[in-house]
């Protein structure tokens, strides 16, 4: 799935009026794509889960390195808990 940002520079129109999940589209009726979308926190969560498997993977973490997972987390975790 796409996040909205990377729907809209594909040139879908993102909708998130609607109850549920996000959707993109990009045409004119009758011959349109309709294709659903990550919300942002859905797509938060990716990148902060690849921040934590890239440091994971790289062995001993900078102390830069730790403290820009510690803030994506935390930053997803104040999103969630609003």
């Amino acid at each position: 799935m796409k996040t909205q940002n990377e729907a809209i520079s594909e040139g879908y129109n993102v909708d998130l009026s609607g109850p549920g999940r996000p959707m993109g589209a990009r045409g004119k009726y009758p011959h349109f794509e309709v294709i659903p979308l990550l919300t942002d926190m859905e797509a938060e969560l990716l990148n902060t889960l690849g921040l934590i498997r890239k440091l994971l993977t790289e062995g001993a973490p900078s102390k830069d390195a730790q403290e820009g997972v510690v803030l994506a987390i935390d930053g997803l975790l104040s999103v969630a808990r609003t």
